[in-house]
């Protein structure tokens, strides 16, 4: 078993002393697109987010014994300490880490390699929604459902039928039309099973379709949420959600991402629903004692993606 090395950590003074007196490899551990655009001179680059990432950096540094330093984007990101400790991991044993990074040696003003050296992109831009009309493209977006018992879930998919959004000012409205009819589930793999879930989940002790062949988020809202991150949900979701007739207000935080080159976007969430709100009380034992095995859990999970074109294709 290779011995673990605690992580070395050196300042701004020793990493410039390092590189310029090139004492061993200088590691970019960031996206190579970045380091496209600028890095510190001489580095070489591997991706520390990559699931190569070892392998890479021991094509690049097959000796263990090389004195390796190592630099991400800087104060509060934890690239950099990241690779420090996977390299030691993987027995090299003179790992130092450069925790101020990139942005400690652009702050003082040292030298700089790559194709825009001067650039000082956004490392997550805050997604801004254009003011703009757009339409649901029910073929690419997908409901995806879970419900559960004492053996188990079910888990499945049901379609959208239409659906629109605008936006102005950062904020969203719109609407969306969700096909009952179309529940579909995926992990019984028996064919003469899976059809008589379905057909209870159509009838009356569930969704009622026949009757209530649609369910509808009406006068849908989205309010940007302050302090969101390129990774954290950033609008407020609210609406009048329409099932089996009932209306309920329904409200959930929600990721808006800009997708394509055509200028469209997601928006994708997750929620857990009690489903007695909207009248759905098969099996709950809220309402009905003595059910045995029929008991069914009061939460059904969504989770959904949607996406949209611009209106007109603009």
């Amino acid at each position: 078993m290779a011995t673990v090395h605690k992580v070395r950590k050196i300042g701004l003074a020793a990493a410039r002393a390092f590189v310029e007196g090139r004492t061993g490899i200088v590691l970019d551990v960031m996206v190579p697109e970045h380091f496209e655009q600028r890095h510190i001179p001489g580095a070489a680059q591997a991706c520390v987010h990559e699931v190569v990432f070892c392998d890479a950096v021991a094509a690049l540094v097959p000796d263990l014994s090389v004195p390796m330093l190592v630099y991400g984007a800087g104060a509060g990101s934890l690239d950099g300490r990241m690779a420090a400790e996977k390299l030691l991991r993987e027995g090299h044993t003179d790992v130092r880490w450069f925790a101020g990074g990139l942005e400690a040696w652009c702050a003082a003003g040292l030298p700089l390699e790559g194709g825009a050296p001067h650039a000082r992109p956004d490392a997550h831009p805050p997604v801004v929604m254009p003011d703009g009309q757009y339409a649901l493209d029910a073929a690419a977006s997908v409901i995806r459902w879970t419900g559960r018992n004492d053996n188990g879930a079910h888990h499945g998919t049901v379609d959208c039928a239409g659906g629109s959004l605008a936006f102005s000012g950062g904020r969203g409205s719109g609407g969306l039309r969700i096909d009952m009819r179309s529940i579909r589930d995926l992990d019984i793999a028996d064919d003469t099973l899976r059809p008589v879930l379905e057909a209870h989940l159509a009838s009356d002790d569930f969704f009622f379709t026949a009757l209530f062949p649609q369910a509808t988020l009406e006068d849908l809202a989205l309010t940007p949420l302050p302090s969101a991150t390129a990774t954290t949900p950033n609008y407020r979701l609210a609406a009048q959600f329409a099932l089996r007739g009932v209306h309920k207000r329904l409200a959930l935080n929600a990721a808006v991402r800009l997708i394509g080159d055509a200028g469209g976007l997601a928006l994708a969430g997750h929620c857990d629903l009690d489903r007695t709100r909207w009248g759905v009380l098969y099996g709950s034992a809220r309402f009905f004692r003595h059910l045995g095995y029929h008991r069914v859990d009061d939460a059904i999970s969504l989770d959904f993606r949607l996406v949209y074109a611009p209106a007109g294709g603009r």
